[in-house]
């Protein structure tokens, strides 16, 4: 997983939505976030959200515009990107999350 940082600051407002891309493109040469399990990772974002009882939505979008760098997801607004994401990173995913929005 690669992330790309945000800078925040407090005048920021607060992290409400993780979006995660789920665009299936089709053809041989067709790179895609849903084709790289990205709707596997957008359940288990939802089902980890869930479990810690974290009050934030989950927005399953077509295209971040990086499906070469995918699976993609980004807190919004204005939050940290990620790319190359796993189901395996989801937990991490989340810590973050925790942090970031001070849940």
């Amino acid at each position: 997983m690669k992330i790309i940082e945000a800078s925040r600051d407090r005048e920021s407002p607060a992290l409400s939505t993780i979006m995660i891309c789920v665009n299936e493109r089709f053809g041989p040469t067709a790179v895609s976030c849903g084709g790289s399990d990205s709707v596997a990772i957008a359940d288990a974002v939802e089902s980890g959200l869930k479990e810690r009882q974290l009050v934030i939505e989950v927005d399953r979008i077509h295209c971040l515009g990086l499906c070469a760098k995918g699976p993609n997801l980004r807190f919004f607004p204005g939050g940290d990107w990620f790319n190359e994401v796993t189901v395996a990173d989801v937990p991490q995913i989340l810590d973050r999350l925790e942090d970031a929005s001070g849940l």
